[in-house]
């Protein structure tokens, strides 16, 4: 029963890093600062072109290390926008930048927090 209950889990948080993933992805469109998957997979999640709409269609969650990019990219970008005393509209756009950061990070760090304590018990995998 615990086996079920812990593949519930896991997969609930597969599905939130995803839809993270993809609210940042629609977010940036919609503000303009990203026009495809393709331009997503490189300049933010620091893949190749192919990689969001792959892991999309194939139902997987981003990597650690795509996420690990996205983050990075989202806090030194709302970091340097949102210190531009001289223009508002970039202080706006940082401001959402960390905000979708903060979303990120909290979301990555829950799993690496599932993820630990699964192995702490020996339930787990080692993943990515």
């Amino acid at each position: 029963m615990r086996g079920a209950t812990d593949e519930h889990a896991q997969k609930v948080t597969g599905i939130i890093q995803q839809e993270i993933i993809d609210i940042v992805f629609e977010v940036l469109k919609k503000l303009g600062q990203c026009t495809s998957r393709s331009q997503f997979s490189m300049e933010w999640l620091g893949r190749e072109e192919s990689y969001y709409r792959s892991i999309q269609s194939k139902g997987r969650r981003a990597s650690v290390e795509a996420q690990l990019n996205l983050v990075s990219r989202l806090r030194a970008l709302g970091m340097t926008f949102s210190r531009s005393e001289e223009y508002p509209t970039l202080i706006k756009l940082g401001n959402r930048y960390l905000e979708l950061y903060g979303q990120c990070l909290d979301t990555l760090l829950n799993s690496a927090q599932t993820n630990a304590v699964k192995l702490d018990c020996g339930e787990g995998e080692l993943i990515q």
